[in-house]
């Protein structure tokens, strides 16, 4: 799994070494201030993959990289270290199910969940990816807490959550 800030960094160096050998290119200045500005995946928003597609086009490899750091950071699945639950939240995305919401859900907890608008069947889901110990069900229905059931990877404290029936 890739860590956004080591990754970011690595795509400034090389930024910063293509600004080098071409100073005039305003372009790729523009592009390297927007980049630094964003402190976490949540800032992403198409802008870098606009900019390398409407103004630098495909003239240096830097653009490139930019496009799959941007592609690839944008998929918050990809920021799930519990493989289970990555590959569940993989489908779950592969099937156009929104996304309600990514992070911590609330103040104590330690990882990140990603929330969908859709009734999770947990059964069905549980033998269909041969889940294993690690990952336990969990169902809040506390109206004023937030109605939500899906699943915990107890090993990383991560979820994939669901709506209620």
């Amino acid at each position: 799994m890739r860590n956004f800030s080591i990754e970011k960094d690595k795509l400034l160096t090389d930024l910063n070494s293509e600004i080098k050998n071409n100073p005039k290119n305003e372009i790729l200045k523009s592009l390297s201030r927007t980049l630094e500005s964003y402190e976490s995946v949540f800032d992403l928003n198409g802008v870098l993959s606009r900019i390398v597609v409407d103004c630098l086009d495909y003239e240096l490899e830097i653009g490139e990289k930019l496009i799959e750091f941007e592609n690839y950071f944008s998929d918050f699945s990809n920021s799930i270290s519990s493989a289970e639950l990555r590959l569940l939240a993989k489908k779950l995305i592969k099937e156009n199910t929104r996304i309600t919401f990514f992070g911590k859900a609330w103040s104590e907890n330690t990882a990140d969940w990603i929330y969908f608008d859709k009734v999770l069947d947990l059964k069905k889901i549980r033998n269909k990816f041969s889940f294993g110990e690690n990952i336990i069900e969990h169902q809040n229905l506390d109206n004023k807490s937030g109605l939500e059931s899906g699943f915990i990877d107890k090993n990383t404290n991560e979820g994939i959550m669901g709506k209620v029936k």
